[in-house]
């Protein structure tokens, strides 16, 4: 299920950057202004993939974090649970 969504997502990315530079193509414009659109075009792409991934990344961590504190206390609790039956 999971690579079916991301397939659909690289799909929808793949087909909007290809419309994007066949309408920049088919645009009246000079050499030197499409490459700067383009240029352009790929700096804040690139900006914006650098800030998702830095929001996924933050995102990640805090996960990992919650995780490893709900292991940490379920770990506790079976240590304390141990001992009270040991100790009975």
């Amino acid at each position: 299920m999971a690579d079916s969504k991301w397939t659909g997502v690289f799909a929808f990315f793949l087909g909007a950057t290809l419309g994007v530079v066949a309408g920049m193509l088919l645009a009246p414009k000079s050499g030197e202004e499409l490459r700067e659109d383009v240029t352009d075009r790929l700096n804040e792409g690139a900006k914006r993939a650098r800030t998702a991934t830095k929001a996924v990344t933050r995102r990640a961590q805090e996960m990992a974090n919650q995780v490893q504190q709900s292991v940490s206390d379920i770990a506790d609790a079976g240590l304390r649970a141990s001992r009270k039956v040991t100790r009975s």
